[in-house]
């Protein structure tokens, strides 16, 4: 079936499921009000008229139908926000596919680095960049190694195998990967750095360390309560020792009050981000995975023959016991008879030494399987695509019907491009596509890398460091001009060549800062500097000049150019690449076109 078609059907299915859930909360809604309108005035009415023990009955009878009706509508609710979500996101999916992906909200703009190798070049981060296509993580993890796995991965031949092998079979798991997406798509939100629950958690200093202390602390209620229940029943004690010993507690709680609000209210804060986490570890520890690296990954989650989401579970409950201090009639007389609050502590301390160490490890799980679904959408968006295969010891790049992943394959033109042990100088009018293909290589080697499959019938290529010169600007707060950050930039990538890594570089119109004959000058500089065994690149250029030092390179330095034609008074490009050197230039007609005139 055709991918728009799958997804489309797949949305109108959740929409449907949704539409009938709303109708079905719909008649809840009023089947609580009846029934609580109903169950009231029966109430009145029969202890009006009749004995008293019926009044009682149908008051518990009514409240506990309502009481019924309400726990039913919650799950009813609970399930249509969950189609809810799914209907969001088939919807997206659906979006990347008519390119309205550039409107999501979460672009990963905080990542932007200018000082990187190739990240801003390449549109990795920010609007419209592959991490807005692509991502689809919900924790502050997920973002995380995302981003790790977009400009920066582990990347020997075996770790992206490896990312490979999981992104497939995570493919092939379409509702494990948009189950994981909608767990995570609930209130509160989970992007923020979650350190300083995880230094809390990791934390084992005790409240009250001396032993004796603490059984003290957990004596003391009982023996308060057995004391108020002996003078109450029998009279036997005087009612000054129940009250003197809740003086006692009342006294301890005072002087134990900012300790124990600190610790609590640190954990509180996450309240309802505790519940989603323990969602989230739920679905990956029910999900059978074949693949040995997410097997891996996944058994992280199961340690003292509990699984983390059960450990998350208690620790949910704590919380929720905690909140009884943000209900004044309920906490006063149970925090002054029982020591709730210091309970409430002592619980938590529990669960820090048995499960503490290990939330860290289970909230970068979570982060692990969502930044690999990101991959697999891609996979799950775009079946044709191949994954790429790589070649050791050698400097390579080859592929076969290269597009670009990011351009709507309505409009994405793609090509055959070989770059074996050689410089390739481009060549072309404006426009005709010099900037893309240079970017349609780069995106490409990010996406393999990370493990992702690649816009292309095939690739083949080494595992090379990326180095990019191409969106260069002045910075006016520094007083550095456009020019001199180029050649900032350039000294970068020729500094890095002399550590004789793998390496391949991608630079756009070099040296566009400066007048021609410097620019000539400098470009074939940069050439004779990058002109190693262990590196390939791309240059491209308006100078055709540059195209003379292909000659007496021995197949070093190879010249590739982009054309374009003309008719009816219109430009045409097919943004094909051909060997050779370009012959033709644009710009004056270009200049006709916007309406500037030609003057001699």
């Amino acid at each position: 079936m055709d991918t728009h078609k799958f997804f489309s059907k797949r949305l109108e299915e959740y929409i449907a499921k949704k539409t009938k859930l709303d109708s079905k909360s719909e008649l809840f809604s009023s089947m609580r009000f009846f029934s609580f309108l109903i169950g009231a005035v029966l109430t009145i009415l029969v202890f009006m008229y009749y004995e008293k023990i019926y009044g009682y009955s149908i008051l518990i009878t009514s409240l506990t139908l309502f009481a019924i009706l309400v726990v039913r509508h919650d799950k009813v609710i609970n399930k249509a926000n969950l189609y809810s979500n799914m209907v969001e996101i088939n919807e997206k999916y659906i979006f990347r596919m008519q390119d309205k992906w550039a409107e999501f909200r979460d672009a990963g703009e905080e990542y932007i680095d200018y000082s990187h190798p190739y990240a801003n070049d390449l549109d990795i981060f920010g609007h419209a960049s592959v991490f807005q296509w692509m991502n689809v993580t919900n924790t502050y993890n997920g973002r995380e190694q995302l981003r790790k796995l977009l400009e920066n991965p582990i990347k020997d031949i075996k770790s992206i195998r490896q990312r490979q092998d999981a992104v497939k079979e995570l493919a092939s798991k379409l509702d494990f990967c948009q189950g994981l997406q909608c767990e995570g798509m609930g209130t509160p939100k989970l992007t923020k750095n979650p350190e300083d629950i995880l230094m809390f958690t990791e934390k084992e200093d005790k409240l009250f360390g001396n032993k004796g202390s603490r059984v003290m602390l957990y004596l003391l209620p009982f023996i308060t309560v057995l004391s108020f229940a002996i003078w109450y029943f029998s009279k036997v004690i005087p009612f000054y020792i129940p009250f003197t010993l809740v003086l006692i507690q009342a006294i301890i709680n005072l002087f134990s009050f900012r300790k124990v609000s600190n610790i609590l209210e640190t954990i509180y804060a996450y309240k309802n981000k505790v519940e989603v986490y323990q969602r989230l570890l739920e679905t990956i520890e029910k999900e059978h995975f074949n693949d040995t690296y997410l097997s891996k990954v996944k058994s992280e989650l199961f340690n003292i023959n509990e699984s983390a989401s059960k450990q998350i579970k208690r620790l949910d409950s704590i919380v929720g016991a905690v909140g009884f201090r943000y209900n004044p009639i309920v906490h006063l007389p149970l925090n002054t008879i029982l020591f709730w609050d210091l309970h409430c502590v002592f619980a938590l301390e529990k669960w820090k030494q048995i499960s503490g160490a290990s939330l860290r490890k289970w909230l970068n799980t979570v982060g692990v399987f969502e930044a690999l679904s990101c991959l697999a959408l891609v996979s799950q968006l775009n079946p044709s695509w191949e994954f790429a295969e790589f070649k050791e010891n050698e400097v390579y790049f080859t592929a076969e019907d290269l597009g670009h992943p990011l351009i709507n394959h309505t409009k994405r033109v793609t090509n055959n491009f070989t770059i074996n042990n050689e410089i390739g100088i481009i060549t072309g009018s404006n426009m005709s596509g010099k900037t893309t293909l240079l970017r349609t290589v780069g995106v490409n080697l990010v996406l393999a890398y990370a493990g992702a499959p690649v816009c292309a019938k095939s690739l083949t290529c080494s595992i090379m460091d990326i180095f990019t010169s191409m969106r260069i600007s002045d910075d006016l707060t520094s007083g550095i001009s456009t020019f001199y950050s180029e050649l900032l930039r350039i000294k970068m990538i020729i500094d890095f060549s002399r550590q004789e890594r793998l390496m391949i570089f991608l630079i756009d119109e070099v040296f566009r800062g400066t007048n021609s004959n410097d620019r000539i000058v400098g470009a074939k500089n940069v050439l004779m500097n990058l002109n190693e065994r262990w590196i390939i690149g791309l240059i491209s250029t308006h100078d055709f000049e540059l195209c003379n030092a292909e000659e007496g390179s021995s197949g070093r330095v190879k010249n590739y150019n982009f054309i374009e034609t003309y008719k009816d008074n219109l430009i045409n490009f097919d943004y094909k690449i051909r060997p050779g050197r370009c012959t033709t230039t644009n710009a004056q007609f270009l200049m006709k076109i916007v309406g500037i005139d030609i003057k001699d």
